[in-house]
This record gives structure tokens, sequence and C-alpha cells, in this order.
């Protein structure tokens, strides 16, 4: 004989499931309007404000981008102004927005205003990610017066960003050569081509006390941005990881960076230049290195996909006395003990 048991009704005031599972509370709420012409609210009293709304599988880039733009971010500091407050965000993410050029003026009057106290707002930012934020020379500009102005920023990622050499340039290199607390800097995707990279080089890269990986992939590099390097790598102190990969930096470029990382002496230990035309010459050239006692401080070396014919690679592979063929043949990861060589055609 069944039995059946009434459930106590569920009020306000009683405990159970489904109280537990409500949505916290925002601990400083802000209202800001999106480029949807709707209006969302933020917390601002969070650690982390992440504005890459990818909600599901199905939503693009577009999408996305078409959420948030320079409005949002003006209104999101005229809001703590008005509150005299202190920015908590530690990293603020605008990945895939339509931040532009105004947006990051806004952006560094923001993070670089004072409160009444003469705080400065963005104190406590470490983390920048603004890939694809679709900004050009006048937003990286206005970037490097971010930096120069922090003392906390760690890690800053603006790649994707198409600003030309133009626009790491000028107050982006002096705010990046008044910094010293970045450690992370990827600049991939930007078109900063020769003149830009040797503009890096020639000044806030040399002499920076704490950039350990810098990235400037896939920016239309050639032999003159491997020299630019190679007179860097003679001063530079800090750097540990660099990579250049997918540039044209050639055979004569793979011999300058040869010549960079002896002078350097022993400071680097990574760096990737796979899909860079270096062809046999560059890649026997930079792979020698790696085994001699010069280039012994090297942990990891990527030379992959640049063009080496499969004779001149095999003959390569068997200078290095790691033949392609045999009993103890090995695929493309090369390792030394915990080094590694990344190494095919």
């Amino acid at each position: 004989q069944a039995i059946l048991t009434a459930k106590p009704r569920r009020t306000r005031e009683s405990p159970g499931p489904l109280r537990s599972m409500a949505a916290a509370a925002p601990i400083d709420p802000v209202s800001i309007p999106t480029a949807l012409g709707a209006r969302e609210v933020l917390d601002v009293g969070q650690k982390v404000l992440d504005l890459q709304k990818i909600d599901n599988p199905q939503t693009s880039l577009h999408a996305c981008a078409s959420r948030y733009g320079a409005q949002a971010i003006r209104s999101l500091f005229e809001k703590l102004e008005l509150k005299d407050a202190v920015m908590s965000f530690e990293e603020l993410n605008l990945s895939d927005n339509n931040i532009g050029d105004d947006g990051c003026r806004w952006l560094m009057n923001g993070l670089n205003g004072k409160t009444k106290s003469g705080e400065q707002v963005g104190q406590h930012l470490k983390v920048l990610l603004m890939p694809r934020a679709r900004f050009g020379a006048e937003g990286m500009q206005a970037i490097g017066g971010i930096l120069g102005a922090s003392k906390s920023l760690e890690n800053v990622i603006l790649s994707s960003n198409i600003c030309d050499a133009e626009g790491v340039e000028g107050e982006f290199s002096a705010g990046l050569a008044k910094n010293k607390s970045v450690k992370s800097l990827c600049l991939a995707g930007c078109r900063l081509g020769d003149r830009g990279v040797a503009s890096l080089c020639d000044g806030p890269l040399k002499s920076h006390p704490k950039l350990e990986h810098v990235s400037v992939q896939y920016n239309r590099l050639e032999e003159s941005a491997a020299k630019s390097v190679c007179a860097m790598l003679a001063v530079n102190e800090a750097l540990r990881f660099l990579d250049l990969s997918g540039n044209s930096l050639g055979a004569a470029g793979a011999l300058a960076l040869v010549e960079g990382v002896k002078k350097n002496k022993g400071r680097l230990q990574r760096l990737a230049v796979q899909q860079n035309e270096l062809q046999a010459k560059g890649v026997r050239a930079l792979s020698m290195l790696f085994t001699s006692a010069e280039g012994k401080s090297l942990e990891y070396l990527d030379l992959r996909h640049n063009a080496v014919p499969f004779h001149d690679m095999a003959k390569i592979r068997q200078e290095l006395g790691r033949p392609m063929d045999g009993a103890t043949a090995e695929g493309w990861m090369l390792m030394f003990g915990a080094r590694q060589l990344l190494l095919n055609r």
C-alpha cells in the first residue's frame, strides 16, 4: 500500500536547494550602455571584468564585438569617478570588442585618473587583454600612456589590432620605456613591419628591467628586423622568451639571430622562429648554435616549417647526431635532456 507524504510548502523564509542556487548579488553594481541599444549591470567590485561575452558555441565574434564599445568604457569610468573609487579589477578582458581608438583613450583617461585622495584609479590592474579590439595607431599610442603610468601591469595582450609602425613609435615606446612592471607583451599580427620592431628594439626593449616575454608573430618582418633584434639582444638582460614566428626573416635573418644569441650571453632561454623561410642555411646555423656551448642556455628552439628540402633536413639531422632513419630515429621534436629542438621541413 503506497504512502503519500505531503511535502512542506516552501516559503521565502524556509531554506532549501532553490534558494542556495540563487545568483550572488553584485558587490558594486553599475549600469552601462551596450552597442545594441540596451543597458547591462556590471559588478565593479570583482577582481576580474570579462567583457568577452561568447555565451554559447553559436555566438560569432561579430556578435561579441557588437556588444560593447567605446561608450561602455566611458560610462564605466564615469560611474567610478562619481563614486570617487579606485577600480577593484586586477584583470580586464576587452577581447573581441569594438573598443576602437576612442575607447582606448577613455580607457587611458580612466585608468590613469586620480581619486580625490590622490590614488590612481587603475592601480590594481595586472592583466590587460585587448586582442582584436579594433583599434589602430591612435589607440595603441593611448595604450602606451597606460603602460607609462602603471606600476602594477604584468601581462598585456594587444594582438591583431592593425596599427602599423606608427602605433608603437612615439608615445607607445616612451610609455613602455617608462614602465617597470610588465613581464609579458604580445603584439602579434599588428602589421608592425621592420620599422616598428626597430623602434621597439632601439628603445624600450633594450633596457626594460622586467619584460621576460615578447611576441611579435605575423608582423611582416624581414632581415632588417632580425638585425634590430640582434642589437637589442646584445644589451638586454631581462628577456627570456622571444617569439618571431610567422614572418619572413630568411637565411640572412637567421644568421643575425645567431649573432644576437651569442652576444646575449646565455640570458635568452626560449626562441620561436618557425614559419620564417629560413631555408637550409638558416635552420642549420640555428640548430648548430643550439648544440654549441654558446647556445646551451636555450631550453626551447622552434625551427619548424622553414622551407628546408628533405635531403637538406636529412643532412642537418645527421650533423646533430639525430638521423631521420634507423632504430633510434625521432620525430620532429628532438630532446636534449630537458631541452627541446623542434625541427621539420
